[in-house]
């Protein structure tokens, strides 16, 4: 309490430097920290990403390396008289002698000699052995290599087979790390016809050389395990890395940049690639400790810098306050007053300095506020009054262009009829017409479903009268859905559509199918034919026209193909927005279906701002 009571006595200049000072001390010491943490992550970060690239480029030299030996194991196949002696069936003893002379005579020159790490080469059959070795011991399953597993994958598989490092007698007692290839040998005349299988067993030391080259910025391990965890290379240049312990925890975890730690608390960045054609894996550590032992001296000494640089700016800053301290109190209250939106307000001339300048500049602010806002509210009511004026021209502008085009056809029908003196007909159609004008007299209006059908069978019926029996159309629509109010004129152009672009290109009947029915909240109409349908780039080109709503006009090409169609998209779009939508399917050769979306309710016009 008396605590308490001791710091309200204090004046606020001194509890503001006060706060300023632990402030600022507390946020250098969070920076200094995240900044710590951050550069130890993008350390660890960057070695283990650096560390990948160079065990996977040694991964790829190590795969280049068993390539080559695959390669090695096609040589017979290059020397014909080596192939025909493998066909050949020697059948005295000087022959088989002579044939076997010759094949390993090749064995020696061709595919051991060019190589000092190839150790052994055979050429296997069923019944005879062709060998060339280095080495004062044969390969460990000499006497029974017909019933090894590498035998009999190497006589089924048409791709050469690698058989992992294993560990045999070479030169002495000692066992030595070996890995080998075999390949089957078939004949070239008959491709059906097995001769054998060619095996060749390598010394690892070339792995090993190029495990040599491999070098860390940081002190760091390399390993090369078999796949049942045996070690068959290793460089290790962190003497307190037991490399038993660890590397089961790195075959574990399996993950490149993870941190694994040793039973003595350090802690190492693990690095590990899978070669599955080699059945080996390669594992490097790093030691966590080398690798943040910069970052963490440099980060030191740039605290201690930045706390220096923080104290002179305190004291810098306790004289600049108690000189501009009451002017800049007096634009902060009158700030205040702004917040609630009082404009009016001015700022008290105190001095002719900076806080001065500061001061005339908000008076000015505000003022020069005042008059944007008025000239904002008249030029947002003026830019609402435009836009609804340009929907609604909009909106005139698409809807006459339906009436001309429909028109048109209808009177020339009627002028046809006339001359070749089918007068009834001639009556039928112009009453009509007379119909479907009386119905275009609201087409900026809505109309009841029933009222949009009649328009519709006035509009087909005059078709029939022209095309004949190559016409018929059927309407199913469900009876609780025919006082669905929609916008006039929205099925029959989808119908002229169909009639225009099917009837008039095709001799065969047609027939038009409207269907309407409700999915939720929305009528779904339907109009297909049994026509010629689009072709897929004609029918795609119409989507996309669709999809960017640009202007029929803009296009000629629309015009002539799709007017009535993207004017019903458009009319459509202007009243509901998205809520309404026109789907377009079509199979070329067997007819096309489009399908138009529009809300129940009718409730959902588009504001026109």
């Amino acid at each position: 309490m008396k605590l308490l009571n001791t710091a309200r006595k204090l004046s606020f200049q001194f509890k503001l430097m006060l706060f300023l000072c632990l402030f600022s001390i507390g946020l250098v010491s969070l920076v200094s920290y995240v900044n710590y943490r951050w550069h130890s992550e993008q350390m660890i970060e960057q070695t283990a990403s650096q560390t990948q690239q160079i065990i996977e480029q040694l991964g790829t030299n190590i795969n280049n390396y068993i390539d080559e030996l695959y390669r090695l194991t096609l040589s017979p196949y290059y020397y014909d008289d080596i192939m025909g002696e493998l066909v050949s069936l020697p059948s005295t003893t000087e022959e088989r002698l002579n044939k076997k002379r010759k094949i390993e005579s090749f064995l020696s020159s061709v595919m051991t000699l060019p190589r000092n790490e190839i150790l052994r080469v055979y050429i296997l059959t069923d019944n005879e052995i062709y060998s060339y070795t280095r080495t004062p011991y044969e390969m460990e399953d000499y006497d029974v290599y017909q019933d090894t597993d590498w035998y009999k994958q190497a006589l089924q598989s048409k791709t050469p087979i690698y058989i992992p490092i294993h560990s045999e007698k070479a030169f002495g007692n000692k066992e030595t790390s070996i890995l080998s290839v075999a390949r089957r040998i078939r004949s070239k005349e008959d491709n059906k016809q097995v001769l054998g299988v060619v095996k060749v067993d390598t010394d690892y030391s070339v792995i090993k050389s190029l495990c040599e080259k491999v070098e860390f910025e940081h002190r760091g391990a390399l390993y090369i395990i078999t796949n049942d965890n045996h070690i068959v290379y290793s460089k290790n240049k962190l003497p307190a890395l037991d490399s038993q312990e660890l590397i089961p925890f790195a075959v574990q975890s399996n993950a490149t940049g993870n941190i694994i730690k040793a039973a003595d608390g350090n802690r190492y960045i693990l690095n590990i690639i899978s070669l599955n054609e080699a059945g080996m894996k390669i594992i490097a550590l790093n030691s966590y400790q080398d690798i943040i032992l910069s970052t963490l001296k440099s980060i030191t000494t740039t605290f201690l810098l930045v706390i220096l640089c923080l104290i002179a700016a305190l004291a810098g800053l306790f004289i600049f306050l108690r000189k501009f301290f009451t002017p800049l109190f007096s634009i902060v209250e009158t700030m205040k007053v702004v917040q609630t939106g009082d404009l009016s307000v001015q700022v008290p001339l105190i001095n002719d300095d900076e806080i001065g300048y500061l001061a005339k500049s908000f008076n000015r602010m505000l003022q020069n506020l005042n008059s944007v806002i008025n000239r904002n509210t008249a030029l947002v009511t003026q830019v609402y009054e435009m836009q609804y004026l340009h929907k609604s021209s909009q909106y005139e502008a698409l809807c006459n262009q339906i009436k001309p085009h429909f028109i048109h056809n209808t009177l020339n029908t009627i002028s046809l009829l006339i001359k070749c003196n089918e007068y009834e007909k001639a009556i039928d159609s112009i009453e009509n017409l007379s119909l479907f004008l009386r119905g275009v007299m609201n087409v900026d209006k809505d109309i009841f479903l029933s009222t949009e059908l009649q328009l519709v069978r006035a509009y087909l019926q005059i078709q029939q009268i022209r095309y004949g029996e190559k016409l018929s159309f059927s309407i199913e629509i469900d009876k609780k859905l025919l006082q669905t109010q929609i916008p006039a004129l929205t099925i029959q152009p989808l119908v002229e559509n169909c009639v225009k672009h099917s009837c008039e290109e095709t001799r065969t009947p047609m027939h038009i199918r409207i269907h309407a029915y409700r999915n939720n909240n929305m009528l779904l109409i339907t109009v297909s034919d049994n026509g010629l349908g689009i072709a897929p780039d004609k029918l795609e080109e119409l989507r996309q026209n669709f999809a960017s709503d640009n202007d029929a006009r803009d296009n000629h090409q629309t015009i002539d193909n799709s007017i009535g169609l993207l004017n019903v998209q458009r009319r459509l779009k202007i009243k509901f927005g998205t809520s309404s939508q026109i789907f377009l399917n079509s199979i070329l050769g067997e007819g096309t279906t489009i399908t138009v979306s529009i809300p129940l309710d009718g409730k959902e016009e588009k504001d026109f701002v």
